[in-house]
């Protein structure tokens, strides 16, 4: 059999394998690289929309400004929803999110166009691009490996120092190590698909009622929207080519949504059972053939790197698609292993570094699961504790990893969220407050008063490199005080207190307040 010889093979040919790809021939433009891709198009993936880091690195790192400005949209940050029984629409729904245009690049993505050119770039970069082709087989040794591929009905080995897998969810080389496991201390499914026709949110907003567009300069419909409730919460974001994509994430201890025989009607059932989600997919139809599901979503890896072989992106790891994370992660490990990679082929010994990967991507996992999600969904439904925990959480994120990169380092830089030893602090807060949040809820959820504070308020943030996320934190810590003192209440009298039933339309400022109109009885704070 034809044996070739490179220095990496890359399994994957979108996002992470295309980005590695690109990023080791510029770090070392003799290197021979090989990536294998087994489809001989990209489809319409999830994974839509970045944050601001996964931005940089596109942006930055990789020079993708002219295509993400040409074939994307901008995006607006996150923006919450919430609902009760007195909400008819968006008018009268609780709403948390940016009301001026975000001051740090984000994007909402065409995965399948971004995939595409990625991989045409790696390609005219000098890596060497087989596609459609399929790994049989791979032999990992000791920087020494040998993968067995075919192509076109051929099957030749290719030699190389490193095996980089890119597979995605396929996770190829976790599960034949041994090193898959699932998360079900998290259990989380899915469904989705894209739609057609779903109504301009800020044309909805500015034919709709004085209070529900006063104020609000940025657009609504470029952020990535959650649609709220208690063990589940919905995803719509805008794409480039007009659709729309609309997913449902829940978790199985609370909503049973996976275990429907008709989930593709289901899916269509849940999604209208929620007023503002109605309204804005009044007239608008789903893509059939786009509808998918998964039943089980959260798994890691018990490693990430040996000698000679590394996970890229959700071949290592998922965790949860709240917060939009993934090519955050992604672009976290491709950084982390090109250099690591570029640095074994200068002759330089690499064992620390290795270890010091491992160690960094597993505390990150194991501190964001513990801080942001486990038992989340038990409070989703609650607007006052889900903006609490968005704004600290966010708030947190920009101080210590957004603003570190842009304004300290000046560059993308590999450390993934809450893995530094200095955000040991930053993660006990997260967790304890996250906790808080969880018995909270349950308490309202034992006493028949979930979702009191859902109507007619408004949490108003701005997203910036300056004062904004010390504001936001405060903000969150404010609205923490506040639901500890209506817990207490419970806890005396078993009824929330007055003002949590408030009727008025309430506008809150993260950032800015504004002067209201006299027939609002809001509350400015």
């Amino acid at each position: 059999m034809e044996e070739r010889d490179y220095d990496a093979v890359i399994i994957g040919g979108a996002f992470a394998g295309a980005s590695a790809a690109i990023l080791l021939r510029r770090l070392r433009p003799e290197g021979r690289v090989l990536v294998v891709e087994r489809k001989e198009a990209f489809d319409e993936k999830v994974g839509e929309a970045t944050t601001e880091m996964s931005a940089m690195f596109l942006t930055r790192r990789l020079a993708l400004w002219g295509h993400l400005e040409r074939e994307h949209l901008p995006k607006e940050g996150l923006r919450y929803w919430f609902v009760n029984e007195r909400v008819r629409g968006h008018a009268e729904a609780g709403e948390t999110g940016g009301f001026l245009r975000s001051a740090v690049p984000a994007f909402q993505l065409r995965r399948d166009a971004l995939d595409e050119h990625l991989l045409r770039l790696a390609r005219e970069g000098g890596a060497e691009v087989l596609r459609p082709a399929t790994v049989r087989d791979v032999e990992l040794g000791d920087f020494d490996s040998r993968v067995t591929i075919d192509r076109a009905g051929e099957r030749f080995v290719a030699r190389t120092r490193w095996v980089l897998d890119a597979s995605g969810r396929a996770t190829f080389l976790s599960r034949r190590l041994g090193l898959f496991e699932w998360n079900d201390a998290h259990p989380i499914a899915s469904a989705w698909a894209r739609w057609t026709g779903v109504r301009h949110l800020d044309d909805l907003a500015a034919r709709g009622p004085a209070h529900l567009s006063r104020g609000n300069v940025s657009s609504r419909r470029l952020a990535t929207n959650h649609y709220m409730g208690r063990g589940h919460w919905t995803w719509v974001i805008p794409l480039g080519n007009g659709q729309t994509s609309v997913g449902i994430v829940w978790d199985k201890r609370l909503v049973d949504l996976h275990k429907s025989p008709r989930i593709r009607e289901d899916y269509r059932e849940h999604l209208m059972a929620n007023p503002a989600l109605r309204e804005l997919l009044e007239g608008a139809t789903m893509r059939e053939e786009d509808f998918r599901s998964l039943s089980r979503a959260a798994y890691r890896s018990k490693q990430y790197m040996g000698r000679g072989w590394a996970l890229l992106g959700d071949s290592a790891s998922f965790l949860d698609p709240y917060y939009s994370p993934g090519l955050d992660h992604a672009s976290f490990t491709v950084e982390a292993t090109t250099a690591i990679v570029a640095k074994h082929a200068r002759g330089k010994a690499i064992d620390d570094e290795i270890a010091e990967h491992n160690r960094a991507f597993d505390c990150s996992y194991t501190r964001f699961f513990e801080a942001v999600y486990r038992d989340k969904y038990r409070y989703m439904g609650e607007r006052d504790l889900v903006s609490a925990a968005f704004l600290m959480d966010t708030a947190q994120y920009y101080l210590f990893v957004v603003m570190y990169a842009y304004r300290v380092l000046g560059r993308f830089f590999w450390m993934p969220v809450l893995a530094q030893p200095q955000a040991h602090l930053s993660y006990l807060l997260m967790r304890f407050t996250h906790r808080r949040f969880v018995r909270i809820a349950d308490r309202r959820h034992r006493l028949g008063v979930c979702g009191e504070r859902n109507d007619r308020r408004r949490i108003k943030v701005l997203f910036n490199l300056g004062a904004a996320p010390a504001r936001m934190l405060l903000k969150g810590l404010a609205l923490w005080v506040r639901a500890e003192a209506g817990n207490v209440w419970l806890s005396l009298v078993g009824a929330p207190a007055p003002s949590a039933v408030k009727r008025g339309p309430e506008v809150i400022g993260a950032v800015l307040s504004e002067p209201k109109p006299a027939a609002m009885d809001a509350a400015v704070r």
